[in-house]
Order: C-alpha cells, then structure tokens, then sequence
C-alpha cells in the first residue's frame, strides 16, 4: 500500500496529495525485528561433515582468535523502511570478557554477519561477549553469550624409542595442534587421554584384565608430553593380536567446557605376536583411527603410522 508520508500543504483551495491507491492513510513508522543466530564452533572453520564438526556442537558458543566464523541475521521490516539499515555490533568486550570483531556493520536485508575472534576470554569470564543488532538508536535484538578462546584438535604422535627388553612396545612423543593456529594459545586448556584396552589373549600375552581408563588423567593443554607405551614381554607363541582404543578428550577454562574429545585424535594401538619362519617375534604398531569409547567418537589422528622393529621371542 502506497502512504502520504509528507502531504503537500494546500493552496488555492487545492486537496492534499492523495497516493496512488486513492488513499490518505500516512505512513505507518519504520520497524524492524531482527534474529541472531549462535556463534557455533565448526562453522565455517571446521567442515561439518567431520567428526570435529559433531564434537563442536556440544561446545559453549564460542570462536577462536583470529578465526572467523559466520553467523545467520533475519531482518523483518514493517512499515516504510525504504533505504533504513540496523547496526551490528559486539558488545561487552573487555580484558576479562576477551574481544571480537563483526562485519558488516550495517545490514539493510536478512543475511550473514563474519565475527572473528581477538583478544582470548579471561579464565571463567565464558560467554559474556554477544552480537547486538541496533535501529535507531534502540536494541532490537542480542545472540546468545560467545567465548573466544583456542581449542586442541589433530592428534598426532613421533616415536622416540623402539623398546625391546623385558616390557616391549614403544616411547612416543604427543603432540596436537590449536585452532587458534598458536600452540601458546591453549594455556587455559588441559587434555586427558581415554583407552580402552581389552582382555589380553594369553598366552602369549601376561593376563591382563579389560579396562576403560584416562590415563593421564588432565595435564596442561599447552604442554606436550611423552608416552611409555609398553606392555609385558609375551611369550613365543602362540600368534594373536591384542589391539587398543585411544582418543583424547579436553577441558577450557575460558568456555567453560569439560570432558570434550578432542578433534580428530583416534589411535588404534595393536601388540602382534607372529611366526615367520621358524622363530617367533613381537612388534607395535599404532596408527591414526576413527575410535569410539564409551560417549567418545573421534575422527582419526593425523599423520600416525607407527611400528617397531620386530622384537625376536622369547
């Protein structure tokens, strides 16, 4: 409908301008209300279609620094709003709450805003920063609380001993990533590592019985640390395999998150007694693989395709 939004003043006995559809209705005001989506770890930085991506969606609102994620606003308009846009902002940024940048500033139709992640939020100072959306000087809308804060994701480990003596196996050095894409990022994280290890096939193996355990229980998150990954020396024969899960799992200070797996760090650990020959021998092997224990699933770690030499039993 067409509105008399600045009727001509009459002269010479003329009638006020009348709009187009034959009416003299004036303009109803402009308004708009407006919907801000979360900001969703795992969009677009990590592809939903990985493991990481479902390991995201438990996580607090929250984005890396540095990183950039995009976020989904709805504007509907009433009234006449030709030309009119709303103010988007992030707000409560501060030393403890962390900082965030949001562009574009202004927007005039439904769209997507880029928030990119700045200075880290303080240790338990988690989901304070939020998207505001402003028209004419009033606040029409708010997202939910955000963090800014790093995260470990890609598992991967270097082997640093081949162990052949009275326990067998092998020493390795662990190591992850941030997705910060800085390692000093993660001061305020802490990992542990989940295992679940089965009844050893015995013989050859020592009897060991089956357990799920954190064996690290949670160890600074921005400090790499070494494995002993060794088991009894088994005896000749006769062949089996004794293979074991492993993937990690996190906890933020910043976000305030516990007990999360950590993206892509799934190991398959595998003790092999074999005869080759006459002779029979032991050898380690661990490699990257997608792993679920217990509520954990994890994608598989990178770049992990470990062995030993083979070790000749008894």
């Amino acid at each position: 409908m067409s509105c008399n939004s600045e009727p001509s003043s009459p002269s010479s006995g003329a009638s006020p301008s009348t709009p187009c559809d034959g009416t003299t209705q004036p303009c109803a005001p402009c308004d708009v209300t407006v919907t801000i989506g979360r900001v969703r770890r795992g969009n677009p930085y990590v592809a939903r279609a990985t493991a990481a991506a479902a390991a995201a969606a438990g996580l607090p609102d929250s984005v890396p620094p540095t990183k950039t994620y995009e976020v989904d606003v709805t504007l509907t308009w009433s009234g006449h709003c030709s030309g009119q846009q709303v103010a988007i902002s992030i707000v409560n940024g501060s030393g403890d709450n962390g900082t965030a940048t949001v562009s574009p500033a202004q927007l005039s139709a439904s769209g997507t805003v880029t928030v990119t992640g700045g200075n880290q939020t303080g240790r338990g100072h988690g989901g304070q920063l939020k998207i505001r959306a402003t028209f004419n000087g009033a606040t029409k809308a708010e997202s939910a609380g955000f963090t800014v804060c790093a995260h470990p994701k890609n598992w991967y480990d270097d082997m640093t001993r081949d162990e052949d003596g009275p326990r067998v196996g092998m020493v390795v050095h662990d190591n992850w990533d941030s997705d910060s894409g800085t390692f000093g990022d993660l001061d305020q994280t802490e990992i542990s590592e989940v295992v679940s290890l089965p009844a050893s096939p015995s013989p050859p193996f020592p009897p060991i019985a089956a357990a799920a355990v954190r064996t690290s229980g949670y160890l600074r998150g921005d400090r790499r640390s070494r494995d002993r990954l060794l088991s009894p020396r088994p005896a000749a024969g006769p062949a089996a395999t004794w293979p074991t899960q492993q993937l990690s799992i996190f906890k933020c200070h910043r976000c305030g998150c516990t007990d999360k797996v950590v993206p892509d760090s799934g190991i398959l650990h595998t003790d092999e007694v074999f005869r080759r020959g006459a002779h029979w021998f032991h050898k380690t092997v661990r490699v990257g693989a997608a792993q679920t224990i217990g509520a954990y699933t994890s994608g598989a770690a990178s770049s992990i395709n470990l062995t030993t030499a083979d070790h000749a039993l008894p």
